[in-house]
């Protein structure tokens, strides 16, 4: 195997992971300019421990350290996702398919791109058989213990080993559509990325035209988080939906979502949250965009949907042309 590592052919890739065409012999010297391809193999079980390995003291390269489940470079004509699935079967004896898979994220060292799957798969520690020129052991670890090895200096010190176990919920977090945004009653936490939104959307709304305006607006959100009367939709911990209402006049006062969420149904999920704390004895109302408005075709057709009913002309501060609606029912 040893002689096989020795003998082994590299594509060359240039500086934007291009292939040149040019092959290159394992153990030799890669040129300036000149990169080739690795890949590494986590692979997690439903408890969220790590499969790694212990290279063995006689292995070129962090000999006799921890490592994760498995790792090395492509061969000639692999593609990443082959290189990885060989990798796995060589190291470890385990048959993965990530045909059509795409690496979690990729990172540059000085002599090529290094590709990482995560995989979540339970296995059996008996299934293994073991690389014996590569692998003396291999074991199931959860975060706390594998920090604590390269703690003691006995796992590859990988600088992002910490947040391979975070990865797939932040993949859930922030790469699920389905998934990504949660909602709560917002408090002074929220209150900088909330008015990062209103920044974002302020033109949209009469009344927030001034930095004055403005002030005032973020005081009446502050009051309006300690009463409870606030309901945002986030996105990890950034505000992508803000909804301010009023018990006392059973009242939808104000109500946004980011340009690059809608039509995720974030306005309904919010309003519902509004409505578990009003008056089912009294009409809830809002004040939107009159009917000749441009502005008002997508909220009026909202708050219709949901069952609002039109009621009577008012102006906002007494100055800007709205109309009242009536939600009597739901």
């Amino acid at each position: 195997m040893e002689q096989k590592k020795k003998t082994e052919l590299w594509d060359v890739y240039d500086k934007d992971r291009v292939k040149t065409g040019k092959i290159h012999r394992r153990g030799e010297k890669l040129p300036d300019g000149q990169y080739h391809l690795v890949v590494h193999v986590c692979i997690f079980n439903s408890q969220n421990q790590m499969l790694i390995q212990q290279r063995q003291p006689f292995k070129e390269g962090w000999n006799n350290m921890w490592d994760l489940t498995v790792g090395g470079s492509a061969v000639a004509g692999d593609s990443s996702s082959q290189a990885a699935e060989r990798e796995v079967y060589e190291e470890l004896g385990l048959k993965i398919d990530l045909s059509g898979v795409r690496p979690d994220f990729s990172v540059t060292f000085p002599g090529g791109f290094d590709d990482y799957y995560l995989i979540r798969k339970d296995v059996e520690l008996s299934e293994l058989v073991l690389q014996e020129t590569e692998v003396q052991r291999a074991k199931w670890a959860g975060k706390e213990e594998v920090l604590k090895m390269q703690e003691e200096g006995t796992f590859i010190p990988y600088w992002f080993l910490d947040r391979l176990f975070d990865m797939e919920q932040w993949y859930k977090q922030y790469r699920d559509e389905d998934a990504a945004v949660h909602f709560a009653y917002a408090d002074e936490r929220h209150l900088t990325s909330w008015m990062s939104l209103v920044e974002v959307v302020r033109w949209n709304f009469p009344g927030l035209e001034t930095e004055e305006k403005l002030a005032a607006y973020r005081e009446t959100v502050e009051k309006s988080m300690k009463q409870g009367t606030a309901v945002c939709a986030l996105f990890g911990n950034m505000v992508v939906g803000i909804l301010l209402f009023s018990v006392k006049h059973n009242m939808l006062c104000c109500m946004a979502v980011h340009p690059d969420f809608r039509r995720r149904h974030i306005a309904s999920r919010m309003v519902e949250m509004m409505l578990a704390k009003m008056d089912r004895e009294r009409p809830v109302t809002v004040e939107t965009f009159r009917e000749e408005d441009e502005r008002g075709a997508a909220p009026r057709a909202f708050y219709k949907k949901l069952g609002f009913e039109e009621g009577e002309l008012c102006l906002f501060e007494e100055s800007y042309p709205e109309q009242r609606f009536y939600l009597r029912k739901w």
